[in-house]
């Protein structure tokens, strides 16, 4: 794990913390000051922030176990995270209900002779939870993490609860008809909103469904890599707030460590562009043309067939479609006839560029070594007497 990656889960760990001990203080305040002015809407508001704590607190220790790694849970636990957070956005909702069913079904509302003290101390708390929603939001976008979104969100009742506590006190105090309801009907709004995003993100998280914006990414860094000439899997899962990605490749050079740079070079874009990441997994093949290779090794009469691998005259290349069909011949020269040295090596490279399944040359011995390198690269090499 990366020192970025690993600082961002403690961010989220951070940030969730300290809303639980904010949502914890600013609770115990209005419940000290709504029994000491007589103000039950600000009791209520109390009450309901208490709520709140244990939700926060929930999924803090959601993101404390989902690094937890073993052998039934080799990639550790970030479903948890999702689980919170929907555990999180049906809290949201039910917050939204107590807004709803304390103004418009709970019978007698006390409220101080002096509104004005429990106004100004409610306000106060407003901005300090604004302020909060803020950053902890901002935070949850740049972290891409659903815990700490479900929990921001999750404030939006809390303020939303205290500017009703406040219309209420004003509206008692001028008697502005309806004004107390309407404001009510907004907030729900606002507040469902907020609980319907959590609840879709965590959902869709859990029931592994695809990330369009994340697989095209993943898809576009992977294409650009020169020698990958096609994707025949590409699985991106998210768990939580990161991603695992399952992808299998074709890959045009055939040459084993030359593929496997390529692909090294592929995982560490992906995750220097795409740090959510936190696995990528990547399989690759040789891709192959859909058709049988043949290619004779000739003599300068383009006819007899050469004895010598690399100092063959002339090359004889046909293109079989399922072994029957011949889809097409050329004669080349020999690439590699004019080098001063090391002509078997340069021969066996263009061989090997054109996807060669076989070759047929005239009766020699080879090397045992060579033999077992040609069956290492799936060549079929033939000695014939004659090209009959």
């Amino acid at each position: 794990m990366t020192t970025s990656r690993k600082q961002g889960k403690d961010e989220k760990k951070n940030w969730l913390l300290a809303s639980t001990f904010l949502n914890a203080a600013l609770a115990a305040a209005k419940l000290a000051w709504g029994w000491a002015m007589g103000s039950t809407l600000l009791i209520a508001d109390g009450i309901h922030s208490t709520s709140d704590v244990f939700g926060a607190l929930l999924i803090f220790l959601a993101l404390f176990f989902a690094n937890h790694r073993s052998k039934r849970f080799p990639n550790g636990m970030h479903k948890l995270e999702d689980m919170a957070a929907v555990l999180g956005g049906l809290g949201i909702l039910y917050a939204g209900y107590e807004i709803i069913h304390s103004v418009f079904f709970e019978a007698g509302i006390r409220t101080p002779g002096n509104v004005w003290p429990t106004v100004a101390f409610i306000l106060a708390l407003l901005l300090i939870q604004a302020l909060f929603y803020f950053f902890e939001l901002r935070a949850a976008q740049r972290l891409g993490s659903p815990g700490v979104r479900a929990d921001a969100i999750n404030w939006l009742g809390d303020i939303g609860s205290g500017l009703i506590v406040v219309i209420g006190l004003v509206a008692h105090q001028y008697r502005i008809p309806y004004a107390q309801e309407v404001a009510v009907v907004f907030i729900v709004l606002m507040i469902f909103k907020g609980a319907f995003d959590v609840l879709r993100e965590g959902l869709l998280s859990l029931l592994d469904a695809a990330d369009t914006e994340i697989y095209d990414k993943v898809r576009k860094i992977v294409m650009s890599e020169p020698d990958i000439t096609g994707i025949k899997r590409l699985y991106v899962r998210k768990s939580g707030s990161v991603y695992f990605a399952d992808i299998e490749v074709k890959v045009a050079e055939v040459n084993a460590v030359k593929a496997h740079q390529s692909i090294d070079e592929v995982v560490q874009r992906l995750h220097a562009e795409l740090p959510s990441l936190e696995s990528v997994t990547i399989h690759y093949e040789p891709d192959h043309p859909p058709y049988l290779t043949v290619v004779r090794l000739l003599g300068p009469d383009k006819k007899t067939l050469s004895r010598e691998f690399g100092r063959a005259d002339w090359l004889e290349i046909e293109h079989w479609k399922e072994g029957r069909e011949l889809l097409g011949r050329k004669i080349v020269q020999n690439p590699a006839r004019k080098a001063t040295k090391g002509k078997s090596f340069r021969l066996l490279g263009y061989l090997l560029s054109i996807h060669t399944d076989r070759i047929i040359m005239g009766p020699t011995k080879l090397d045992e070594n060579v033999r077992e390198l040609f069956d290492a690269l799936d060549i079929e090499i033939v000695l014939k007497k004659d090209d009959l």
